[in-house]
């Protein structure tokens, strides 16, 4: 199968079938076969002619032969199952020199160092939002990501305050990226078929962030969302000798609760707490 294919005659059915894997639930293994599926998650990232793309957990290959058909520079994908490894690197070939296989944890990988304009990934739902939290460390090298997450996960991405699903994950995010949802996508459109409907989210990461310590705002939301049902007040005097003053010149009641205070007001002060 490694010789004189053509991209457009491969699909991640065909290669399930050619290089068949028992499916790994340590590495969080569903595997999207259904094509129309794959095209329309590779849309939402637009032209990607030219650009330089990295994939977390190809598998057999649903959204990789979709991107590798978008006229791309480079596509790095990281896979941590040394069978899927084997197959893209003994497939690499047929593609121009355009894929390089990273045999490796993703959660240890340097993406920054590869330099990619987009990360497009269908996610191990184990480590989503573990890899999310990386990639935002730095999203600034970055243009764009276009990711898939259990519905769950997602939902919170984009969470509006004083509701269940806002947390930390929201705020982090919405702080250093435009978070956009996409579309669901239903579990029979995948093998095997998870338990949770799946949701698709592009987020473009903001060039203008006003934290630059990242640690320490994040270590600030970590404990200011560490007792959702108590005052924040507490949580904040970790960081502020009067967190009163704070919460009251942001508009709070010294009453508040974390999951009041908007993304923009956390990040307020988080400037205030590193500047």
């Amino acid at each position: 199968m490694t010789e004189h294919i053509n991209l457009l005659d491969l699909s991640p059915k065909k290669i399930f079938d050619a290089f068949p894997s028992k499916i790994e639930k340590k590495f969080g293994q569903n595997f999207l076969f259904d094509e129309k599926i794959n095209r329309r998650i590779i849309s939402v990232a637009g032209d990607l002619a030219g650009k330089t793309v990295a994939e977390v957990g190809p598998g057999p290959g649903g959204l990789t032969l979709e991107i590798l058909k978008r006229g791309v520079k480079k596509l790095f994908v990281v896979e941590f199952d040394p069978h899927w490894s084997a197959v893209w690197r003994s497939l690499s070939s047929t593609f121009d020199g355009k894929l390089e296989v990273i045999e490796e944890d993703a959660l240890k990988v340097d993406f920054k160092a590869l330099a990619p304009n987009a990360i497009i990934s269908n996610l191990p739902y184990n480590i989503s939002a573990q890899l999310l939290v990386k990639w935002l460390r730095n999203s600034d090298a970055y243009e764009q990501f276009v990711l898939m997450f259990q519905k769950e996960v997602a939902d919170r991405l984009y969470a509006s305050p004083s509701t269940k699903a806002y947390g930390r994950l929201s705020v982090l995010t919405q702080c250093n990226a435009t978070v956009a949802k996409a579309f669901d996508v239903e579990p029979g459109s995948f093998f095997p078929p998870p338990k949770v409907r799946s949701t698709v989210v592009k987020l473009i990461p903001k060039t203008d962030r006003a934290i630059c310590d990242f640690n320490a705002f994040s270590d600030l939301l970590t404990a200011a969302f560490a007792n959702r049902r108590k005052t924040v007040v507490k949580s904040l005097s970790k960081f502020f000798q009067d967190p009163e003053r704070i919460l009251s010149d942001l508009g709070y009641s010294p009453n508040a609760r974390a999951e009041e205070i908007s993304a923009e007001d956390y990040e307020r002060m988080g400037v205030l707490a590193t500047s």
